[in-house]
C-alpha cells in the first residue's frame, strides 16, 4: 500500500476571495474555476451552483466531441460565454493541467473511477496521482486561492474497497501539496442519474424487478441531496476558516440499505424484491465478467460497509446548510418515474 511520508499543517499565504453572489447569471461573481470532473454526475450540479451567480467555469474532460450528452449539457451551466469546454484533457501532461486554470482562482476536483476499474494501478492512479497533480498545479499558481477536493465518506487506508482506501491516501496527498485545499466527504449523493437511487431503478429493470444483493442489507447509509452538496461548497468557498479543513457531508438521517429500499418501492407503490446472493460467488462473478456500472466489484465490496458521518467530525452543519431528507429528495427525483410510467410498469410488476 502506497504511505504518505510527510504532511505540512500550515496554510499557504494567499489573498482572500472575494465572491458577489447577488445577482445572475449575466453578473460577474468574482470566481473563475476549473471543475475536473465536470462530465460526472454531480458536475452539472456543482458547475450549476457556481454559474447561477455569475461564474466563468471552465470544464477540462476528456470526451473526444463536445457534443456529447455528458458534455454538452455543460453549456447551460452558466451564462453564454461564460463556460470553456477543454477536450482532450490528459492528466499524464502536467503543463496541460496547470494550462487549464492558468487564470483561475478557484479548481474543484470531482474526479473518480469508472465502475469499469478492476485493479489497485487504475484506482491509485485516479484517486492519488491525478489529485496530487492538481494540487501541485495549485500551488504553483499564485492565483489560486481556493481548491476543493472531493473525497468520500468512509475514506480509509482498511478498507476493504479499493477506492475507498486509495481516496483517503489521495485525501493526504492533496493537503501535502496545497495545504489550503478543503476536503468534502459525501456519504451517498442522490439526484438524476446517480448512483444509489438511479442504481436501484436501473437493476430493477435489467434483473427482472429484482435487485442483487451480496448480503442482509444491514450497513447504514447516510444520503444527501446533491444540490445541498453544491450549496455546501459554494459556501466553502465564502467562508475562509473552512481553508485546510474536512468535511464529510451526510444528510439528516441514517437508514440501513434495507430500509432505503423499502423506501424507494413505497414510493412506486410495489413491495421490495431482493436476491440474496453470497458474497463470494459475486465477485467470482464479477472478476471474470466485464464490470459493469450497475454490476460490479466496487459495489459489491462497499455494500456491507457504513457510509455514515463519523461522531467528532465536521459537518454539513459547519458550512451552514440544513439538508433535505431522502424522502424530500426522492421526491424530486422520482417524480419522471411517475410521469413516464404513469404509476404502473413492467419495470414494477408485481
Amino acid at each position: 500500500m502506497q504511505k504518505v511520508l510527510r504532511f505540512h499543517f500550515g496554510v499557504l499565504q494567499r489573498p482572500k476571495l472575494h465572491i458577489f453572489d447577488k445577482g445572475a447569471k449575466h453578473t460577474p461573481s468574482g470566481i473563475r474555476a476549473t471543475i475536473h470532473g465536470g462530465t460526472s454526475f454531480s458536475g452539472i450540479y456543482m458547475g450549476g451552483m457556481l454559474g447561477n451567480i455569475g461564474s466563468e467555469l471552465i470544464y477540462p474532460h476528456n470526451h473526444q466531441y463536445n457534443y456529447e450528452d455528458h458534455v454538452r449539457e455543460l453549456k447551460t451551466t452558466s451564462g453564454p460565454g461564460q463556460n470553456w469546454l477543454l477536450h482532450d484533457m490528459n492528466y499524464d501532461n502536467k503543463e496541460m493541467i496547470e494550462w487549464t486554470m492558468k487564470n483561475s482562482n478557484v479548481v474543484v476536483n470531482l474526479l473518480g473511477p469508472r465502475k469499469h476499474l478492476k485493479n489497485r494501478k487504475d484506482f491509485e492512479w485516479i484517486n492519488i496521482t491525478v489529485p496530487k497533480r492538481i494540487a501541485e498545479a495549485c500551488a504553483k499558481n499564485p492565483g489560486v486561492i481556493r481548491l476543493i477536493h472531493f473525497s468520500a465518506c468512509g475514506a480509509n487506508p482498511h478498507a476493504e474497497s479499493l477506492d475507498l482506501q486509495t481516496k483517503y491516501i489521495g485525501e493526504q496527498e492533496v493537503l501535502n501539496a496545497f495545504p489550503n485545499a478543503t476536503i468534502f466527504r459525501p456519504s451517498v449523493m442522490v439526484g438524476d442519474n446517480d448512483d444509489f437511487a438511479y442504481h436501484w431503478q436501473v437493476q430493477k429493470r435489467y434483473f427482472h424487478n429484482f435487485n442483487i444483493v451480496p448480503d442482509n442489507c444491514q450497513a447504514k447509509r447516510q444520503p444527501i441531496f446533491v444540490q445541498d452538496v453544491a450549496q455546501a461548497m459554494l459556501n466553502a468557498l465564502k467562508m475562509p476558516e473552512t481553508i485546510g479543513q474536512t468535511y464529510e457531508l451526510g444528510g439528516p438521517h441514517v437508514y440501513t440499505l434495507l430500509e432505503c429500499y423499502e423506501m424507494f418501492h413505497n414510493i412506486v407503490q410495489r413491495p421490495p424484491k431482493l436476491a440474496h446472493i453470497d458474497k463470494q460467488l459475486l465477485l467470482k462473478i464479477a472478476q471474470y465478467i466485464p464490470n459493469w456500472k450497475y454490476f460490479n466489484i466496487d459495489y459489491i465490496l462497499k455494500h456491507g460497509d457504513d457510509m455514515i458521518v463519523q461522531q467528532g467530525s465536521k459537518t454539513i452543519d459547519d458550512l451552514c446548510v440544513r439538508p433535505l431528507s431522502l424522502t424530500q429528495a426522492l421526491q424530486n427525483i422520482f417524480w419522471d418515474i411517475q410521469a413516464r410510467y404513469g404509476g404502473s410498469s413492467e419495470l414494477y410488476e408485481r
